[in-house]
C-alpha cells in the first residue's frame, strides 16, 4: 500500500491460510482465501476472455452494491469503484497499525487481510 510508514515495525504480508472454520454462519461471505485464487498467471494475461468469477464475491459485489443504492451510488461508477478501494486500503492500513500494536493474532490479521483484499475486487463482478 502506498504511504507514510506507521512508526514501529511492518508486518510482512500475509500468507494463504486453510478453510475457515466450520462454526462460521452459512450467512458470512468468506474471502480470505479467495485473493491469490484471483492472481492472473502468465497465461491467463494472453487470453482474451474473462476468468469465471468468483461466486463468494459475486455475493459480495450484489450486497456491496445494494448498500450503495441506498445512499443513491453505485460501483459501476469508476469514480465511486475507486472510492470503495480506497476505503478498503485505509481498513489494511489500521489493520496493519492493529497487529504491530499486538491488539490483533498473526492468524486474525492474515484472514482480516485475505478478506479485505479480496473485496477490493467486488466491483469488477459487476
Amino acid at each position: 500500500m502506498p504511504g507514510p510508514e506507521a512508526a514501529g515495525s511492518i508486518p510482512p504480508p500475509p500468507t494463504p491460510n486453510p478453510a475457515p472454520a466450520p462454526e462460521a454462519g452459512a450467512n458470512v461471505i468468506d474471502l480470505h482465501t479467495r485473493a491469490l485464487a484471483r492472481t492472473p498467471s502468465r497465461q491467463d494475461a494472453t487470453m482474451t476472455t474473462e476468468p469465471p468469477t468468483d461466486p463468494l464475491l459475486e455475493r459480495l459485489a450484489i450486497k456491496a452494491e445494494a448498500l450503495y443504492a441506498v445512499h443513491e451510488r453505485t460501483l459501476t461508477d469508476p469514480a465511486t469503484a475507486d472510492a470503495y478501494r480506497i476505503a478498503l486500503d485505509l481498513a489494511l492500513l489500521l489493520l496493519d497499525g492493529t497487529l504491530a500494536q499486538g491488539h490483533i493474532t498473526r492468524d486474525g490479521y492474515q484472514r482480516l487481510h485475505n478478506t479485505l483484499s479480496a473485496a477490493q475486487q467486488a466491483p469488477d463482478c459487476l
